[in-house]
């Protein structure tokens, strides 16, 4: 059995005169692995699926799919790729059984595999009974599912999605999981750039924490959070957030021992990184409401919650903010 990783990225630069794009990334998928890339536009993540797919030449590292290397031999890693992006690549005249006929020309398929092809991608993505509308009155989840159906027409060993929820709504957006669930179960090696937490919390095996072209962290969602403790329990003094009131909220919670979690936008909440149950067996909420009566401190709430993906990625920037600061 070949264990070798679909796709292997080793010290990869990229940059853009005074832009450093991408900053010595290292970074693998395996079959039937999903992979997401986490983080902001301007993170990285477009540029490194550019220079993955041949868009874009990296100034220094190595990038292999299905072990070739990318420099060197373009052609045969594109074979192995399947390829949708943030736009749609829809021709709004054709209908979606053209569109997928036309892509089965574009990879060279024979004529009559890429009919059979094409109508069996139809059926499988539930686009069977609108195979012959024109996509231009496609619903965004339809569009969605007929890019992706085209992106494996050639049966790819990895498929990359460049933000792949963008513009659906609920119903859509989980129908796509589901289908991309599928496909890693079927052994197909899945790299997803987002910015969207709750996605990747949902789909990967592997989140890759990106900020400026680098990686500050990477593991499963469930070890990213778990980092960062067991609860995280939060506090406000206002609705608001006003002037001292964090100081004075992070001194109350200082017992706690946690670690200070970066601030929300426009929240008046400050929260802290726990561990387990206190030693007593109280709750940590508990044990704030009576220890903010005792310092004679009015609470206008409290919150214990578990950590999320985001909060490590908020962690995470936060930790590499003040990493730059003590270089300086």
């Amino acid at each position: 059995m070949n264990d070798s990783p679909v796709l292997s990225v080793r010290q990869a630069a990229r940059r853009f005169g005074d832009v450093q794009a991408l900053a010595g990334i290292d970074l693998e998928v395996r079959a039937g692995e999903v992979v997401a890339l986490l983080g902001p536009n301007g993170a990285g993540k477009s540029t490194l699926i550019r220079c993955i797919t041949t868009l874009e030449r990296l100034d220094s590292g190595t990038l292999q799919v299905c072990g070739h290397d990318v420099a060197e031999d373009g052609a045969a890693a594109r074979g192995c790729i399947g390829y949708a992006g943030q736009e749609s690549a829809l021709d709004k005249v054709l209908t979606g059984r053209e569109f997928l006929r036309f892509q089965a020309g574009l990879v060279h398929l024979p004529k009559r595999e890429g009919r059979e092809r094409a109508d069996a991608l139809l059926r499988r993505f539930g686009l069977q009974d609108a195979a012959d509308r024109t996509t231009e009155g496609y619903s965004g989840g339809m569009k969605r599912r007929l890019d992706l159906a085209a992106s494996l027409m050639h049966g790819p060993k990895l498929l990359i999605l460049d933000e792949p929820s963008t513009g659906l709504d609920y119903d859509a957006r989980r129908a796509l999981w589901s289908l991309l669930s599928e496909l890693r179960a079927e052994g197909t090696a899945l790299l997803l750039a987002t910015h969207d937490f709750e996605e990747a919390d949902a789909l990967s095996d592997r989140a890759v924490l990106m900020h400026h072209g680098k990686v500050l962290g990477q593991g499963t969602p469930d070890a990213l959070r778990g980092a960062l403790g067991d609860w995280v329990l939060g506090a406000a003094l206002s609705e608001h957030p006003r002037e001292g009131d964090r100081a004075r909220l992070l001194e109350l919670m200082a017992p706690a021992g946690g670690a200070p979690m970066p601030p929300a936008p426009r929240s008046a909440e400050v929260a802290v990184a726990v561990r387990g149950k206190r030693e007593d067996g109280t709750d940590w909420a508990d044990w704030l409401r009576a220890h903010a009566d005792a310092e004679g401190v009015d609470l206008a709430a409290v919150s214990l919650r578990r950590p999320t993906l985001q909060d490590a990625y908020l962690a995470a920037t936060r930790d590499e903010a003040a990493a730059e600061e003590v270089t300086v």
